[in-house]
């Protein structure tokens, strides 16, 4: 089988849900990216925002406080939220 670049980015942005933008629920998202930087809350909210089809303000940090999303550190330092166990 041989595929050309265009379709290698494609198939990429659709396992990212970057195009088209999914349904999927925040958690969803999270879980397929296996987290989300979020060192700065709003980038979080923008890195999920762009990955759904109809943006919520403050999904993320809703998620958080429901205890659906955990921070974790990475051992650099930087947050990341998680999907809970």
């Amino acid at each position: 089988m041989q595929l050309t670049w265009d379709q290698v980015f494609a198939w990429r942005l659709g396992q990212q849900f970057v195009a088209p933008p999914s349904e999927a629920s925040v958690p969803d998202i999270v879980d397929r990216l296996c987290g989300v930087q979020a060192q700065v809350t709003s980038s979080a909210e923008l890195a999920v925002a762009l990955r759904r089809r109809t943006s919520e303000p403050d999904a993320v940090v809703r998620e958080l406080n429901s205890g659906t999303l955990i921070k974790t550190w990475a051992m650099r330092g930087t947050s990341r939220p998680r999907r809970s166990p």
